[in-house]
Order: C-alpha cells, then sequence, then structure tokens
C-alpha cells in the first residue's frame, strides 16, 4: 500500500468518524471527493507498479544488447579509452597506441626505434576543422 493509499483511507476513516449526516449536499461532496482520491491513489500506486515492471524490462533488454554487442563486436567496455592498433613499417611489430600518442605526430617504435609519422593533413573536405589551416 502506497503512501497515497494510506492517506486517502484516513481521510476516509476521518469523515467516517465525524458522523455527517449523508443527506445534505456538504457530506455527499466530501464523501465523492475522498471516493476521487482513493481512486486517483490506485490509479498512482497502478502507474507506479506498471512503470516498475518497465524499468525491469529495460534493465533485461540492456543486458541482452550487451550480451548481442560483445558477440557481435567483441568485447567493449566503454569506460576504457580509446586504443589504436598499427603496424611499424620498419619491422612489422603491431604497436598499440592511444588518442595523446595520435596528437603528439609521431611516436618512436618500441620494437626497432624507428620514427612513425602520423600526417592527419585536410582531406579538401572540411569546414575549418580544428588543427586545419583550411577555411
Amino acid at each position: 500500500m502506497s503512501e497515497l493509499t494510506k492517506r486517502a483511507a484516513y481521510l476516509k476513516g476521518l469523515a467516517d468518524g465525524m458522523k455527517l449526516d449523508k443527506e445534505k449536499d456538504e457530506a455527499k461532496l466530501l464523501a465523492e471527493i475522498i471516493d476521487f482520491l482513493a481512486d486517483v491513489a490506485d490509479q498512482v500506486d497502478a502507474i507506479d507498479d506498471e512503470q516498475g515492471f518497465i524499468a525491469d524490462a529495460l534493465d533485461e533488454m540492456e543486458e541482452e544488447i550487451d550480451v548481442i554487442g560483445n558477440e557481435v563486436f567483441g568485447d567493449f567496455d566503454e569506460d576504457e579509452d580509446d586504443e589504436f592498433q598499427i603496424v611499424c613499417q620498419g619491422c612489422g611489430e603491431d604497436i598499440i597506441l592511444t588518442p595523446e600518442d595520435l596528437m603528439d605526430g609521431e611516436i618512436i617504435c618500441p620494437n626497432c626505434g624507428d620514427t612513425i609519422e602520423f600526417d592527419f593533413g585536410c582531406d579538401g573536405e572540411c569546414d575549418g576543422c580544428d588543427g586545419c589551416d583550411e577555411e
């Protein structure tokens, strides 16, 4: 029983305890208002229950989507920083890079010591992007 339902029942008990003359218009109005409040409280409880059911179903779907995504794309953790893998042209070894490594413009291969440069020049299709001289 929700707090709203409890309060509606309390109001009904107060009205019953007042021993109002049920033939008077004021008593009829008060009884109808209390019944209305009880109906509203019941509807809010039903909506709350349905919302809880929907939230649980969405959580289950999210878990299923994660499982499917992992099957299709492999394990992917949104909290991890992006990493990139390249192959050194000098020694053929794989090198794992972070976005910061790429922003430096070049790295030294940890395996053979060759300098690997990155050129992110504009391809002529930008609209004044950051790091580009094009306008």
